[in-house]
Protein backbone atom coordinates (compact mmCIF):
# COMPACT_ATOMS: atom_id res chain seq x y z
CA UNK A 1 0.00 0.00 0.00
CA UNK A 2 3.00 2.13 0.64
CA UNK A 3 4.63 1.74 -2.33
CA UNK A 4 1.48 2.03 -4.48
CA UNK A 5 0.56 5.87 -2.42
CA UNK A 6 4.89 6.57 -2.94
CA UNK A 7 4.25 5.89 -6.50
CA UNK A 8 1.26 7.66 -7.29
CA UNK A 9 2.83 10.78 -6.17
CA UNK A 10 6.15 10.57 -8.01
CA UNK A 11 3.56 10.30 -11.31
CA UNK A 12 1.72 13.61 -10.18
CA UNK A 13 5.06 15.56 -9.63
CA UNK A 14 6.56 14.24 -12.73
CA UNK A 15 2.89 15.06 -14.66
CA UNK A 16 2.20 18.32 -13.37
CA UNK A 17 6.19 19.84 -13.03
CA UNK A 18 7.88 20.97 -9.57
CA UNK A 19 7.61 24.80 -9.99
CA UNK A 20 9.82 26.62 -7.11
CA UNK A 21 7.92 29.73 -5.76
CA UNK A 22 8.50 32.78 -7.97
CA UNK A 23 10.30 35.64 -6.91
CA UNK A 24 8.91 37.85 -9.62
CA UNK A 25 5.28 36.96 -7.87
CA UNK A 26 5.76 38.97 -5.41
CA UNK A 27 5.87 41.72 -7.72
CA UNK A 28 9.15 43.50 -8.18
CA UNK A 29 12.95 42.37 -8.00
CA UNK A 30 16.11 44.60 -7.41
CA UNK A 31 19.41 43.25 -8.65
CA UNK A 32 22.87 41.76 -5.88
CA UNK A 33 26.56 41.86 -7.02
CA UNK A 34 28.08 38.57 -6.19
CA UNK A 35 31.19 39.10 -4.03
CA UNK A 36 34.38 37.06 -3.06
CA UNK A 37 32.76 34.39 -0.39
CA UNK A 38 29.38 34.63 -1.64
CA UNK A 39 27.30 31.61 -2.04
CA UNK A 40 23.32 31.02 -2.78
CA UNK A 41 22.59 29.83 0.45
CA UNK A 42 24.26 32.94 2.19
CA UNK A 43 22.58 35.36 -0.30
CA UNK A 44 19.16 33.68 -0.17
CA UNK A 45 19.80 33.89 3.79
CA UNK A 46 20.63 37.79 3.62
CA UNK A 47 16.95 38.00 1.08
CA UNK A 48 14.99 36.05 3.37
CA UNK A 49 13.78 33.91 0.33
CA UNK A 50 15.22 30.14 -0.54
CA UNK A 51 18.50 28.80 -2.72
CA UNK A 52 15.24 27.92 -5.00
CA UNK A 53 13.70 31.00 -5.88
CA UNK A 54 16.71 32.17 -6.23
CA UNK A 55 18.04 30.10 -8.98
CA UNK A 56 14.37 30.08 -10.67
CA UNK A 57 14.79 33.30 -11.09
CA UNK A 58 17.92 33.74 -12.43
CA UNK A 59 17.10 30.16 -14.38
CA UNK A 60 20.50 29.10 -12.79
CA UNK A 61 21.18 25.23 -13.48
CA UNK A 62 23.19 24.69 -11.02
CA UNK A 63 24.95 26.35 -7.52
CA UNK A 64 27.93 28.03 -9.26
CA UNK A 65 28.01 31.87 -9.25
CA UNK A 66 31.29 34.30 -9.99
CA UNK A 67 32.45 37.09 -8.55
CA UNK A 68 31.06 40.17 -9.55
CA UNK A 69 27.94 38.46 -11.56
CA UNK A 70 24.75 40.51 -10.81
CA UNK A 71 21.59 38.41 -9.16
CA UNK A 72 18.17 39.17 -9.51
CA UNK A 73 16.94 38.90 -5.36
CA UNK A 74 13.66 39.66 -4.33
CA UNK A 75 12.83 42.86 -3.63
CA UNK A 76 10.53 43.07 -1.50
CA UNK A 77 12.18 40.36 1.05
CA UNK A 78 14.96 43.19 1.64
CA UNK A 79 12.65 46.38 2.08
CA UNK A 80 10.15 44.98 4.24
CA UNK A 81 13.33 43.32 6.08
CA UNK A 82 15.14 47.17 6.01
CA UNK A 83 11.76 48.29 7.19
CA UNK A 84 11.32 46.05 10.01
CA UNK A 85 15.08 47.43 11.11
CA UNK A 86 13.79 51.19 10.85
CA UNK A 87 12.67 52.07 14.38
CA UNK A 88 10.39 54.77 12.70
CA UNK A 89 8.24 52.36 10.51
CA UNK A 90 8.44 53.38 7.39
CA UNK A 91 6.41 50.98 5.65
CA UNK A 92 7.69 50.44 2.05
CA UNK A 93 6.08 47.82 -0.59
CA UNK A 94 6.89 46.44 -4.06
CA UNK A 95 4.73 48.67 -5.66
CA UNK A 96 5.82 51.93 -3.48
CA UNK A 97 9.39 51.21 -4.38
CA UNK A 98 8.95 51.77 -7.55
CA UNK A 99 6.78 54.45 -7.56
CA UNK A 100 9.11 56.29 -5.44
CA UNK A 101 12.22 55.07 -7.93
CA UNK A 102 10.20 56.75 -10.89
CA UNK A 103 9.87 60.06 -8.88
CA UNK A 104 13.78 60.17 -8.29
CA UNK A 105 14.32 58.76 -12.52
CA UNK A 106 11.78 61.75 -13.08
CA UNK A 107 13.45 64.60 -10.97
CA UNK A 108 16.67 63.33 -11.80
CA UNK A 109 17.31 61.97 -14.92
CA UNK A 110 20.35 60.95 -15.99
CA UNK A 111 21.83 64.64 -15.31
CA UNK A 112 22.12 64.08 -11.61
CA UNK A 113 24.47 62.13 -9.62
CA UNK A 114 23.31 59.25 -7.16
CA UNK A 115 23.99 61.43 -3.90
CA UNK A 116 21.51 63.38 -5.76
CA UNK A 117 18.92 60.55 -6.80
CA UNK A 118 19.31 59.62 -2.25
CA UNK A 119 18.46 63.19 -1.34
CA UNK A 120 15.41 63.08 -3.50
CA UNK A 121 13.91 59.91 -1.97
CA UNK A 122 14.89 60.80 1.46
CA UNK A 123 12.62 64.16 1.32
CA UNK A 124 9.77 61.52 0.30
CA UNK A 125 10.98 59.50 3.71
CA UNK A 126 11.63 62.63 5.89
CA UNK A 127 8.20 63.49 5.32
CA UNK A 128 6.33 60.89 6.26
CA UNK A 129 7.64 61.59 9.97
CA UNK A 130 6.63 65.86 9.76
CA UNK A 131 3.02 66.52 10.95
CA UNK A 132 2.87 69.00 7.48
CA UNK A 133 2.49 66.04 5.38
CA UNK A 134 0.82 62.88 4.73
CA UNK A 135 2.16 59.61 6.60
CA UNK A 136 2.87 57.19 3.65
CA UNK A 137 5.28 57.45 1.05
CA UNK A 138 2.18 57.35 -1.70
CA UNK A 139 0.66 59.97 0.35
CA UNK A 140 3.55 62.23 0.11
CA UNK A 141 4.02 62.00 -3.50
CA UNK A 142 0.31 62.68 -4.37
CA UNK A 143 -0.01 64.85 -1.80
CA UNK A 144 -2.35 67.99 -3.10
CA UNK A 145 -1.25 71.75 -2.92
CA UNK A 146 -2.92 74.95 -4.20
CA UNK A 147 -1.29 74.57 -7.48
CA UNK A 148 -2.13 71.27 -8.14
CA UNK A 149 -0.03 68.16 -6.78
CA UNK A 150 3.65 68.36 -4.55
CA UNK A 151 5.58 67.73 -7.91
CA UNK A 152 5.16 68.79 -10.86
CA UNK A 153 5.80 64.51 -12.49
CA UNK A 154 2.35 64.24 -10.65
CA UNK A 155 0.93 67.44 -11.91
CA UNK A 156 2.17 66.57 -15.84
CA UNK A 157 0.47 63.22 -15.40
CA UNK A 158 3.87 61.53 -16.76
CA UNK A 159 5.23 60.21 -13.41
CA UNK A 160 3.46 56.59 -13.94
CA UNK A 161 4.89 56.79 -17.37
CA UNK A 162 8.33 56.43 -16.24
CA UNK A 163 10.48 53.91 -16.57
CA UNK A 164 12.88 54.12 -13.19
CA UNK A 165 16.62 52.75 -14.03
CA UNK A 166 18.44 50.20 -11.30
CA UNK A 167 20.59 53.46 -10.45
CA UNK A 168 16.61 54.86 -9.01
CA UNK A 169 16.21 51.30 -7.25
CA UNK A 170 19.37 51.64 -5.33
CA UNK A 171 18.71 55.48 -4.94
CA UNK A 172 15.56 54.10 -2.90
CA UNK A 173 16.81 51.17 -1.03
CA UNK A 174 20.20 53.42 -0.10
CA UNK A 175 17.86 56.47 1.32
CA UNK A 176 15.90 53.97 3.44
CA UNK A 177 18.61 52.27 4.85
CA UNK A 178 19.79 56.06 5.65
CA UNK A 179 16.70 57.21 6.62
CA UNK A 180 16.86 56.60 10.30
CA UNK A 181 20.05 58.42 11.25
CA UNK A 182 19.53 60.75 8.81
CA UNK A 183 20.64 64.56 9.99
CA UNK A 184 19.95 66.93 7.66
CA UNK A 185 16.74 66.37 7.63
CA UNK A 186 15.69 67.70 4.14
CA UNK A 187 12.39 68.50 3.14
CA UNK A 188 11.78 70.35 -0.16
CA UNK A 189 14.48 70.38 -3.32
CA UNK A 190 14.70 73.21 -6.08
CA UNK A 191 16.71 74.38 -9.03
CA UNK A 192 17.99 77.55 -8.31
CA UNK A 193 18.32 78.64 -11.81
CA UNK A 194 14.70 77.61 -12.32
CA UNK A 195 12.62 78.57 -8.90
CA UNK A 196 11.55 81.97 -8.05
CA UNK A 197 9.35 81.01 -5.34
CA UNK A 198 10.46 83.43 -2.29
CA UNK A 199 9.17 81.06 0.12
CA UNK A 200 11.14 78.08 -1.00
CA UNK A 201 14.54 80.08 -1.69
CA UNK A 202 13.86 81.46 1.75
CA UNK A 203 14.24 77.98 3.73
CA UNK A 204 17.40 76.68 5.37
CA UNK A 205 19.64 74.88 2.72
CA UNK A 206 20.60 71.64 3.89
CA UNK A 207 22.61 70.34 1.15
CA UNK A 208 23.52 71.55 -2.65
CA UNK A 209 24.20 68.33 -4.76
CA UNK A 210 24.63 68.58 -8.64
CA UNK A 211 21.83 70.94 -10.00
CA UNK A 212 19.46 70.71 -6.97
CA UNK A 213 19.71 72.73 -3.87
CA UNK A 214 17.93 71.02 -0.83
CA UNK A 215 16.30 72.63 2.37
CA UNK A 216 13.91 72.22 5.27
Amino acid sequence: MKKTIVALAAACCMAFGWQAPSAEAAGSYTYYQVKKGDTLSRIAKQYHTTVTTLKSLNRLKSDMIYIGEKLKVPAAAKTTTTASANKKGVSLSAADRKLLAQLVQAETGSSEPFAGKVEVALVVFNRTKHPEFPKTVRGVIYQKTKSGYAFVPVKTGKLTRIQPTKQDYEAVDKALALFPNDRRGSLYFYNPKITKDKWMLSRPVTIRIGHHVFAK
